[in-house]
């Protein structure tokens, strides 16, 4: 159980083992709301255009992960020297009804209760650098111990973003179709084996 003012059943483990001596990643707290907000802002146009499952405010950050109701759960990693927020991933629990339906459109049915939603960043300085690869592994393995069988990328990626594409593909990531919303995007999902 996670505390943070309220019970939870939390998908992800409170402590987290460093997953190299250079980062650590572990589940979102309450004071880390701020740094959140701060690695949120630093990102460049670019990703910021290409990552965007919520506002970038600390007051959204804190209701979405800490006044809600379970429905979002995060990770992050640390940089172990600086103690800076590097890399982020957000988690939906609850797949909205116009995704339900896109599912639908390719003959997927969604499962409150064995689903959920995933969108991952990494700081622009660390792109390309493994971290990203690093973060995925940490979120799948958390997911492992958990209920849930399919991850979808929440939001698709953009079609531009070829790079994206083919990390995911690279570990797994299987693409659904595609969908227009400010340009075309792909849908993408990971089936978990228990």
């Amino acid at each position: 159980m996670r505390k943070s003012g309220r019970a939870t059943d939390s998908i992800f483990s409170e402590e987290m083992n460093s997953l190299t001596d250079d980062f650590a990643v572990r589940l979102l707290q309450p004071a880390d709301c701020e740094a959140l907000h701060n690695y949120l802002m630093q990102l460049s146009p670019e990703t910021k255009k290409r990552f965007a499952p919520h506002a970038f405010d600390a007051e959204t950050i804190r209701k979405m992960f800490f006044a809600s109701d379970d429905v979002f759960q995060a990770l992050v990693a640390i940089d172990t020297t600086t103690e800076i927020i590097v890399a982020y991933t957000a988690l939906r629990r609850e797949i909205p009804p116009h995704d339900i339906d896109r599912y639908m459109s390719y003959g997927i049915k969604p499962c409150t209760h064995s689903d959920c939603l995933i969108a991952p960043s990494v700081t622009d300085a660390l792109h390309g650098k493994g971290l990203g690869s690093i973060m995925l592994a940490a979120v799948l393995s958390e997911l492992q111990r958990s209920l849930f069988r399919r991850i979808f990328l929440w939001g698709g990626v953009q079609s531009s973003n070829h790079k994206a594409i083919r990390f995911y593909q690279k570990h797994g990531f299987i693409t659904l179709g595609q969908f227009e919303h400010h340009g075309t995007n792909h849908d993408m999902y990971f089936m978990l084996t228990h």
